[in-house]
Parts: C-alpha cells; sequence; structure tokens
C-alpha cells in the first residue's frame, strides 16, 4: 500500500508550483487568489513525508539483516537516496517558510528564492527514481522536465481552480496560462514517451500485467483531461471576449478531478513491477485482474490487433462522449455534465481498446 502516497507528493508539489508560479505573476495578469497561509506549509509537508516512503522501503529492506537502526544510520547519511532526501526534506521546509513570508508579503524579493527551491526539490527527486537507474543522466533530466512541467501546469490550475475569486482577471491570466500549459504538456509528453520507450520497450504487451493496464489507463484519462484544457484555454478565452462575466473557475475545478485521478493511477502504476519484459513478469505473477475481465482465456501468446464490433462501437460511444464535452460547454450547461462526459468517455475508450486486442 505504500503507492498511496505517490498521488499525494504529486498532489504536495503541484500545489507548490502553482503557488510559486501565481506568486511571480503580477497582479494585473491573475485574478483575486485567497488561499489559506497554512495551504504551502502543509503542501512542503507532504511532499516531505512522501518523498519519505522510497526511503522507509530501503531501510525496511535491509532491517533483517542489520537492524532498523543500523540500516537507517546507512540508507540516510551513505547511500545516495538519502542524500537527495536530505536535501527534498531541508528544500521543503525552505518551501514552507517562503509560502508563509509571500503570502504575508506577496510583492517581497525574496518571491525569486521560491522557483529555486521547488526546482531543487524536482532534482533531488529526480535521481531516486526509476528512470534515473534506466537511462542514468539522460533518465534524471527527463523525469525532471516530466515531473516539474506536470506540476507547473497542473498546480497553477488547481490554486486559480480552486481559490480565485469572481471573474475578474480570468482573460488577462488565461493569455500567459495557455500558453504556459501548451508548452508544458508537450514536455510533459514528450518526456514521457521518452521514458516509456525504456520501461515498457513492447507497450500493447504490457496491458497484460498490472503495470500495463495502469499505464493504459493514465493515457486514456488524459485525453478527456486534454479536452477540458481546450475548453478552459482556448474556448474559455472566446467566451471572455464576449462575456466578461463568465467565470472559468468551477470547468478549472472539474479538470482538478481528472487530474486527481491521474495522480492515483500513476502512484499505483510506480508500485508495481516494471515490463521490461513481459515474460518475467508474467513468470513472476499473474495477468492483471482487469485485463482477465476481457481476456479470461489468455494463453500467454502476444496481444494483436482484431477488429471486433464491440470494439468499435464502445471507440465511437467514447468519441461522442469526448465531443459532448465540447458541446455542454457551448450551451453553457454545467461543468458536472462535461466532467461525467470525461469520466464515461475514458471507460469506453478503455473498453474498446480490450475489446479490439485478443
Amino acid at each position: 500500500m505504500y503507492w498511496i502516497s505517490e498521488p499525494f507528493l504529486y498532489l504536495g508539489f503541484a500545489i507548490l508550483a502553482g503557488i510559486t508560479v501565481l506568486s511571480l505573476a503580477p497582479e494585473s495578469k491573475k485574478p483575486v487568489i485567497k488561499f489559506p497561509v497554512w495551504l504551502g506549509p502543509a503542501a512542503a509537508v507532504i511532499v516531505a513525508l512522501c518523498a519519505f516512503i522510497p526511503i522507509l522501503q530501503i531501510i525496511l529492506f535491509f532491517k533483517e539483516d542489520v537492524g532498523l537502526s543500523q540500516s537507517f544510520k546507512a540508507v540516510m547519511f551513505s547511500f545516495k537516496e538519502g542524500e537527495r532526501y536530505a536535501s527534498t526534506a531541508a528544500l521543503s521546509f525552505l518551501m514552507a517558510v517562503l509560502t508563509v513570508f509571500i503570502h504575508r508579503r506577496p510583492s517581497a524579493f525574496i518571491r525569486w528564492l521560491m522557483p529555486l527551491a521547488l526546482l531543487g526539490i524536482s532534482f533531488a527527486m529526480s535521481s531516486f527514481n526509476h528512470a534515473a537507474s534506466l537511462f542514468g543522466v539522460k533518465g534524471e533530466l527527463a523525469f525532471f522536465g516530466h515531473f516539474t512541467s506536470m506540476a507547473v501546469w497542473t498546480g497553477t490550475l488547481l490554486i486559480v481552480g480552486w481559490f480565485s475569486k469572481g471573474s475578474k482577471g480570468w482573460g488577462a491570466f488565461l493569455k500567459w496560462f495557455h500558453p504556459l500549459a501548451i508548452l508544458s504538456v508537450t514536455i510533459v509528453i514528450g518526456s514521457g514517451l521518452f521514458l516509456m520507450s525504456g520501461v515498457t520497450p513492447d507497450l500493447v504487451n504490457s496491458w497484460i500485467v498490472p503495470y500495463g493496464q495502469a499505464l493504459l489507463i493514465k493515457h486514456i484519462l488524459i485525453i478527456p483531461l486534454l479536452f477540458f484544457a481546450f475548453i478552459n484555454g482556448y474556448l474559455a478565452k472566446r467566451k471572455l471576449a464576449l462575456n466578461p462575466r463568465f467565470n472559468p473557475a468551477v470547468w478549472s475545478r472539474y479538470e482538478g478531478v481528472i487530474l486527481w485521478l491521474i495522480y492515483i493511477v500513476t502512484g499505483y502504476m510506480n508500485q508495481q513491477s516494471a515490463p521490461h519484459d513481459i515474460s518475467v513478469v508474467l513468470s513472476a505473477a499473474d495477468a492483471a485482474d482487469t485485463f482477465l475481465w476481457f481476456h479470461a482465456a489468455f494463453d500467454g501468446m502476444p496481444l494483436r490487433f482484431t477488429w471486433s464490433l464491440p470494439g468499435i462501437m464502445f471507440l465511437l460511444i467514447g468519441a461522442g462522449l469526448l465531443l459532448r464535452m465540447v458541446t455542454v460547454f457551448r450551451r453553457n450547461r454545467r461543468a458536472a455534465e462535461a466532467l461525467l462526459c470525461g469520466l464515461l468517455a475514458a471507460a469506453a475508450i478503455y473498453t474498446g481498446i480490450m475489446f479490439s486486442f485478443q
């Protein structure tokens, strides 16, 4: 159950990133934002605690051989992972202090220390992850770009969506945030494809095992997320130009629901055995339960694409529901309906893909 900590790690870091980005934006370029003073310190504590979970796993692994005390000392003071975690914890504490200070004095020059501390946390965590062990420095840089860009995009969106007051300033905010979001998404996708090439060289057959199933669900959830991003970026800007009283905050909050689901799926995925070699993984564990729902008679053969009426129908239903999300926005219907359409679209696309590979 260690994976439960990872979604909270992503959320805490994203909140710190959102506070950082918005603290650097001029007041004229963003809506009025009021968040509680404890939000930054709470996010920093969550980052420090959740980042310790992988270190705790290493400590407990060696505990039986050398004892808990000796294992703790060795990991924290001799292992690279322990040294990098110490940097993460120290920088998280610094971020907690800075967020409180900037909350009271928003225009203080010291706010420029926040992006340095934030990047420091991301760099420290980039050095003890699976990508670093696979690709070395290239893996560290790819994870750094992936993790940081994800947090900048999603964290800023979450803070503005949940803590903005009124519609004033949204137009000016979207003018700079929309390009920033596009850049962040581009980096996330590019770095994600690079990391995936090493972790899952056989993408389709990786769907047989839990890691691949989680990866597939994550990728599918990104589709309605991008539709929300299109709505909250391009379409919201157009609507604000016609109706300055329109408040996109509610739509941003529902986009945040999908973000949270992606955090959860990613956290679960990262705690599963990476399918570098599918046959090796299957020799040590069974196929994923969700895969067996659709392929109860699975015999270990490689998956192949096959046309099937159920597969085509579910994929078309998914496409229709995605288009419905845009229609809901244009007809001024409730954002909750768009979220429901997005989640149903993800379920339909997943089902269609499962029926299309045998």
